[in-house]
């Protein structure tokens, strides 16, 4: 007991050891809570590929079979058009759920509860309909009636400083009415 490292920083400097204790406890807590990450959110610890390859996906909409450039609006390029493109594809791939459904259903057994939950925590369906519409005005595009909106899913090979397109797939088609 005399030789840990605790008891050492305690008969060192009371401070020091008040410091470590509630970093341990706060870090017991976030580890049981599945948070664990909290942490360390941006240093790649998991995400660093060593082979020297990897792949990425991107995803692009179309509208009436013409690819919808997003490169001119340079302020929202980023932050707006492809953040929110990415996720809604993303929504659209994982069945229209959010994270929250899924967390609430690991963390709820009681269906009452969660479907109680899940009504008034996350978005409802019928409001993300009409995201392309949004997306498509805010790009600088205008949707008249009869318009075919097919959002896509590219999937490409990281390799020597280059992209290489694998394929694509069409993730979800609508025609406007």
């Amino acid at each position: 007991m005399k030789h840990s490292f605790l008891y050492r920083l305690l008969k060192h400097s009371l401070p020091a050891f008040v410091f470590a204790a509630i970093f341990l406890l706060f870090y017991a807590i976030t580890i049981n809570k599945k948070m664990d990450m909290i942490f360390f959110p941006y240093n790649n610890m998991y995400a660093i590929d060593f082979s020297g390859t990897s792949t990425s996906s991107t995803y692009a909409m179309k509208i009436n079979g013409n690819q919808v450039t997003i490169t001119h609006n340079l302020y929202w390029k980023k932050d707006l058009l492809e953040t929110s493109l990415n996720g809604y594809c993303r929504y659209l791939l994982h069945n229209r759920k959010v994270f929250l459904d899924d967390y609430l259903s690991y963390k709820f057994s009681n269906e009452q509860l969660r479907n109680l939950l899940t009504s008034h925590l996350t978005p409802d369906d019928s409001t993300a309909v009409n995201w392309p519409y949004w997306f498509a005005k805010t790009a600088g595009y205008t949707l008249p009636a009869g318009s075919e909106i097919e959002f896509l899913q590219y999937h490409f090979n990281l390799r020597d400083h280059k992209a290489v397109l694998l394929d694509s797939v069409s993730i979800y088609k609508t025609i406007l009415k």
